[in-house]
Parts: structure tokens; C-alpha cells; sequence
């Protein structure tokens, strides 16, 4: 899955570039007139940075405006975009559908005519499979070596029988079935497509972008100013795409063999027959090890391999963690993929920021989003499910770093970051390690929640009839909740740029960086905090009610004596609010000082307490129950809050506290309590949480 995402991905970048380029050419838009505008860009972005530094109030700019910059392309037809993408599409249809039938005709493959034993044996190994497929067997009798390959198109599957294989039905029978029903799983485990659309992207997509870089990388000298920055920038960040999605791509291929393998094992209920084909693994790889050192460069052995060596496939018929093994560079990969797509998209469907608005904006953000949850979730999700324990602490840790890094550091690698970053005289560039531990630590938070969550939602899966809806819609669900986090993340260094150069141009980085950071989280607590929240701490915990069967008793022995969780209104927090509520307003009556901030003092404190009685059975998730809890008696407890205090108001005649209850600013207060008394409460109940299960862990 990360694998289709991460092509498709390309293949957007690719169709925006030639839509850019084709349009420009096209429309008859003249190089100087666009050098003119970026000029043009590169001045507003300076003198606006400038009037925002000499302001008195202190504020992270979001919007800039251009002024009377005239973007020639902003007029380029849409219907030569739209000619260029149909052009695109059905280039790749065209080879997909002819590419199968030109490789029959250039490689010599021949139907098996003249052997009818050897058909009806593979017939039979056809329907043992299972395969409903249409499959045609073809013969390379040319070929002397021993080996196999299925390929072909939806509804015409083909498998090529090379002559050395032909020739080792009759020396040896096993050896030859062995490597049929590898290929037939290939096409069982329906993986040709994937594989092959992959190729075809691949090889159009590699060409074009290392011309461009190619072209970027001296045409930078040319030019000047922000935008040499800006192209140089983008010969910078191609190449290293181009490198990582070249080793997922290999890392995925390599990971279908490995399937096919436990296919085969299940079909044949056994693994001797692959494992006698494998033979003595390190004797038969010792021949081949000085090339696979010169083919790997140094890199790490077999990375740049479309093959596994034998030792891991023989290794994986026996462990099933090497199937679903998560690496650091894969989730860089996709972590580099979603910036690069951010990016892209955002820059209008032609490139540049032309034709740019709101809807590219967020376009470009749903895309990343659903790119990074999707390819990574289903990952991990798949190690949960079916190699339970493979993904240690450590794993996971660095999964998260991977993915984390990959979008930061291709962030800040983006076109549209260096021409700000040139247009203010490269200041503001120590904003780049604090930024990268940023983005590398809400990688791992989101890899170790997704985790989680396919913890809780396994047994769901495990006995439903449609486990992919339900994968699909936990992980749409999930995406949906964290594309704020995700747009903040990604508009954070152009919004910190200006403050760290204009208005604390003294401070460290790190200081602006998470001061500007802190100061945006308050300001979109509703619209950014509040659906982070809920969706980390409700997800996970649906998905935990519903595995469990209807009408099953739980008890939970996890961490002391048998006992019941708490009750259902403890979970929501709502005994604890009224008392909070009465609580507050009977300190904001004593006459102590500043009864404003006293007050939600205890309406806090409060939280803390929904949070420790919530989580403190023995029930699972005791952290997002609390997190549950404590958000719930904030909510809750606030409105109350505000209601007595209404309420009294009008009982003493005071016009100013007697508002109809709930009034909006009492639910709005409430809106932006409940999150930071739940980011306090949060910290405390799991440091309770793990002093609790410290003399567990001691216990024989």
C-alpha cells in the first residue's frame, strides 16, 4: 500500500511539472516576463517582512500579499493542463496494456505446444492455487536458465517458463513446482498490478526529473536572487526523492517475494520444498557476494536489490517478523513524499504559485496527510496483526524518527522555503534543528498512535467479513483528525521565518521556533488542539469497545487484584464537573486574589482528578481514558462553571453575569479549557500510570 501511494505520489509530481512546462510553452509565456515576476515576488516578500518587523504588536504573519506582481502564467489555458494530464493518463494505459504483449514478442516467449503432460500438470497446479485468473503458460525455450516470471495485465495473466525450467520438470518435479506456485502467488496475491504500474512510473518518472535536476543545478548560477535560491533548492531535493522512493520502490519489491514464498508454504502446508530450492543459503550467496557489495555502493547490503537474498527468504518461511519488518528509510521515504507533494500541489496545478489559492492549499494538505496516515498505517498495521511483537519500542521509535525527518527535512529543502529564506538574506536559518526535532518527535508520536490503534481495532478486523472497509475508514477517520497537525507542521517555517529575522532577531532559533509554535497552538486551539485530541484519545478507544464481544464480562488483571474499570459516566468525566464547577465559584466568591485564574485553577484540578479516577482500574488504554475524562470534566465543568455564575448574577441583579446560559463566550472559554487542563492532567496520570506498574514489572 505504501508502495501504490508513494508511485501515485510521483506520478502527481511528474504530471504537475510537465502541466508547468507544457503550459508555459504552450501559452507562449516569455522566460524574462516569469523571472520579472519572481523579481517582483522576491521584493513584496522583503518589504512586507520588514513592516511586519517594525510593528509593535507581536503576531506570526500567515498571508502575504503580492501587490501589483503580475504572474504571466496565471493566463495559460486550462485546457492545455487538461490535454497534458488526459496525455499523460493514457500514456500509462497504453503501456500497461501493450507492454505485456511487446515483452512476449521481444523476449521469443512461445505457447506450450507439443507438451501436453507439461500442460496438464500446470493446469492442475492452477487449480490447487485457487487462482481464478486467466492464466496463459509461455515457454522461453531459448532461455537455458532455471527460472520463472508472471506478468501480464488484469484478465490476462501470463507466466513465462524459461527452457532450463522446462528441462527440470522431468529432473526434478518439486524444485519445479516449487517455482510455478511462486509465480502463481504472485498473480494469487494480486501483486503484478502494483508491481508493474510501479515500473512503468518509475522508469517515465526517474528520466524526467534527473533532466530537470540536471538543468536546475546550473541554471542556478545564472540567475539571481531569490530565485537562484528557489532552483537550486529544488536540484537539491529531487535527487534525494528520486533515491529514497528508488530504495522503497526495491524494499517493496523485494517484500512481494517474501510473500509469495508464505503463500506458497500455506498452499503447500509446509515449507521443506522452498527451503530444499533455497539449499545452503550462505554457500550459494558467498559466489554472488562481491557483486551484491558493488551493486549495494555501500548503501547496506541487497538495498539496491529487486530480489531478497536467499538467507532472508529462507529465514522468513520460519519467522514471519521479516515480513513485516518497518525500517527508518521506508518511513522517510514516505514522510520525503508527503512534503514533496505539499509542496507541489500547493504551487497551483501548473507550478510556480500560479493559479495558487486556497482550494491548491488545501488540496496539497489532504493529499500529504492521506499519503503519510495510509502508507504508514497500513504498514504498521499489518506488523500488529500478523507478527505480534515485531515492532519493539525501538522499532517504533525509529519508524517515527524516519518518517518525522524525512517531512521535515524535505520541508525545509522546498523551492518555495529558499526563495523566502533568500528573500530575507538567510536569516533565520538556525530554525532548521529545532524544526527537525519538531517534526521528528510528531513522527513518532503518530507512529507510536497508529500502533495503537491497530492494537485496539485488531480483533475487529480479525473477525469481521470486511476487514479492509474497516481498515479504510479507521485510517480515513484517523488522517481526517490529524490533517491540522499536519498543515501546521507544514506552514510552521514560513510562518516562524519573519519573527526569528524581524522580531526577535536576538533569540536562539529554538526559542522563536517554540515560542512561535506555542503562541499558533493557543491561537487554533480550537480548530488544531481540540480535533488532535479528541481523535488521538476516541479512536483508539472505539476500537477497544467494539473488539470487545457483546455480552462478554471483562475483568482486567493487568497491574493488581481483579477488578471492574471505572463506570461509564467516570470515562466522560461527568461526575467530577458539577463538583469542579461548585468548587470554582466558591473560591471565585471568597475574595481571593485574581478569582479568574483561581478559579480555573480548580476547574483544572478537576480534570487531573477525572483523569486519575478514570484510569485507574485495570482496564486498557488507562492514558486515553484519563485523557478522555479530563477533557470531558473540562468541558463539562466549565460550562457549569459558567452557568452558576450566570445564575447568580441574575439572582443579585447583575446585568453584567446574567446572560441567557450556556451564552457563546462561556462554550468558547470551555472550548479552550478543556485541552490545556487535559495536556496538564495528561503528564501526571502517566507518570501514576508507570509508578503502577513498576512493582508489576518486579513480580516473578
Amino acid at each position: 500500500m505504501r508502495f501504490a501511494l508513494l508511485i501515485a505520489a510521483m506520478a502527481t509530481v511528474s504530471a504537475l511539472m510537465v502541466n508547468g512546462t507544457s503550459s508555459v510553452l504552450l501559452s507562449s509565456v516569455r522566460w524574462e516576463e516569469i523571472q520579472g515576476y519572481q523579481e517582483c515576488s522576491a521584493r513584496a516578500t522583503e518589504e512586507a517582512a520588514r513592516e511586519r518587523g517594525s510593528a509593535t504588536d507581536i503576531r506570526i504573519p500567515t498571508e502575504l500579499d503580492l501587490g501589483d506582481c503580475q504572474d504571466p502564467r496565471a493566463d495559460a489555458s486550462p485546457l492545455v493542463t487538461a490535454g497534458v494530464s488526459a496525455g499523460l493518463l493514457l500514456a500509462l494505459l497504453g503501456a500497461y496494456v501493450g507492454l505485456p504483449r511487446h515483452r512476449t514478442r521481444r523476449r521469443g516467449y512461445r505457447p506450450l505446444t507439443g507438451m501436453p503432460e507439461l500442460s496438464a500438470y500446470l493446469a492442475g497446479l492452477l487449480g490447487e492455487s485457487g487462482v481464478r485468473a486467466r492464466v496463459v503458460f509461455l515457454a522461453e525455450p531459448l532461455n537455458p536458465e532455471v527460472h520463472a516470471l508472471a506478468f501480464g495485465r488484469l484478465g490476462r495473466r501470463r507466466v513465462a517458463l524459461s527452457g532450463g525450467l522446462v528441462t527440470l520438470y522431468s529432473l526434478d518435479r518439486a524444485a519445479f513446482r516449487s517455482i510455478v506456485l511462486h509465480e502463481l502467488a504472485h498473480i494469487r496475491n494480486r501483486d503484478l498490478d502494483i508491481a508493474f504500474l510501479t515500473l512503468i512510473l518509475w522508469r517515465a518518472s526517474m528520466p524526467v526529473l534527473a533532466v530537470l535536476a540536471a538543468v536546475a543545478a546550473p541554471a542556478s548560477l545564472l540567475l539571481g536572487g531569490a530565485l537562484a535560491g528557489t532552483v537550486l533548492a529544488f536540484a537539491a531535493q529531487v535527487p534525494l526523492l528520486a533515491a529514497l522512493v528508488t530504495l522503497l520502490k526495491n524494499a517493496v519489491l523485494r517484500s512481494r517475494e517474501l510473500y509469495a514464498d508464505a503463500r506458497v508454504a500455506e498452499w503447500e502446508g509446509s515449507a521443506d520444498g522452498l527451503r530444499r530450492l533455497f539449499g545452503d543459503p550462505p554457500a550459494r550467496q558467498q559466489g554472488a557476494g562481491a557483486e551484491r557489495r558493488l551493486l549495494s555502493g555501500g548503501v547496506g547490503p541487497g538495498l539496491l536489490s529487486v530480489h531478497p537474498p536467499l538467507a532472508q527468504r529462507a529465514r522468513a518461511l520460519t519467522d514471519r517478523r521479516v515480513l513485516y519488518e518497518v525500517g527508518f528509510w521506508d518511513m522517510s521515504a514516505v514522510g520525503a513524499a508527503g512534503a514533496f507533494v505539499y509542496d507541489m500541489v500547493s504551487l497551483g496545478p501548473i507550478g510556480g504559485g500560479s493559479q495558487a489559492g486556497p482550494v491548491t492549499e488545501l488540496a496539497a494538505t489532504v493529499l500529504s496527510g492521506i499519503l503519510m496516515v495510509g502508507a504508514a498505517g497500513t504498514v504498521l498495521w499489518q506488523a500488529v496483526a500478523h507478527a505480534p511483537g515485531s515492532l519493539t519500542p525501538a522499532r517504533v521509535r525509529q519508524a517515527g524518527l524516519g518518517l518525522g525527518l524525512g517531512l521535515g527535512v524535505f520541508r525545509l529543502l522546498s523551492p518555495s522555503g529558499a526563495f523566502s529564506l533568500v528573500s530575507v538574506g538567510g536569516k533565520g536559518a538556525s530554525l532548521a534543528f529545532p524544526y527537525l526535532a519538531l517534526t521528528g518527535l510528531c513522527g513518532w508520536a503518530l507512529v507510536r498512535w497508529l500502533v495503537l490503534v491497530a492494537g485496539a481495532w485488531g480483533p475487529v478486523l480479525a473477525r469481521g467479513r470486511r476487514p479492509r472497509r474497516v481498515l479504510w475508514t479507521v485510517l480515513a477517520v484517523g488522517a481526517a483528525g490529524v490533517l491540522p497537525m499536519v498543515d501546521f507542521l507544514l506552514t510552521l517555517p514560513l510562518m516562524t521565518l519573519y519573527a526569528a529575522v524581524f522580531i526577535a532577531p536576538s533569540l536562539p532559533g529554538a526559542v522563536v521556533l517554540v515560542g512561535s509554535a506555542g503562541f499558533l497552538a493557543f491561537d487554533r486551539i480550537t480548530s488544531l488542539v481540540v480535533p488532535v485530541m479528541l481523535t488521538a484519545v476516541v479512536v483508539p478507544l472505539v476500537g477497544q469497545y467494539v473488539s470487545w464481544r457483546p455480552g462478554a464480562r471483562h475483568t482486567f488483571t493487568g497491574f493488581g487484584p481483579p477488578g471492574p474499570p471505572p463506570g461509564f459516566l467516570v470515562r466522560f468525566g461527568i461526575p467530577v464537573a458539577p463538583a469542579s464547577a461548585v468548587s470554582a465559584l466558591l473560591v471565585a466568591l471568597t475574595g481571593v486574589p485574581a478569582p479568574e485564574l483561581m478559579a480555573m485553577g480548580v476547574l483544572i484540578a478537576g480534570q487531573v482528578a477525572a483523569a486519575l479516577w478514570a484510569g485507574g482500574g485495570h482496564a486498557p488504554l488507562p492514558l486515553a481514558r484519563g485523557a478522555l475524562a479530563a477533557f470531558g470534566a473540562g468541558l463539562l465543568g466549565m460550562a457549569a462553571f459558567g452557568m452558576l455564575l450566570s445564575l447568580l448574577g441574575c439572582l443579585v441583579q447583575d446585568s453584567e453575569l446574567c446572560v441567557p446560559p450556556p451564552a457563546a463566550a462561556h462554550l468558547g472559554l470551555a472550548l479552550v479549557v478543556a485541552p490545556l487542563g487535559t495536556l496538564l492532567a495528561w503528564p501526571l496520570q502517566a507518570l501514576t500510570v508507570r509508578a503502577r506498574r513498576a512493582p508489576a514489572r518486579g513480580r516473578p
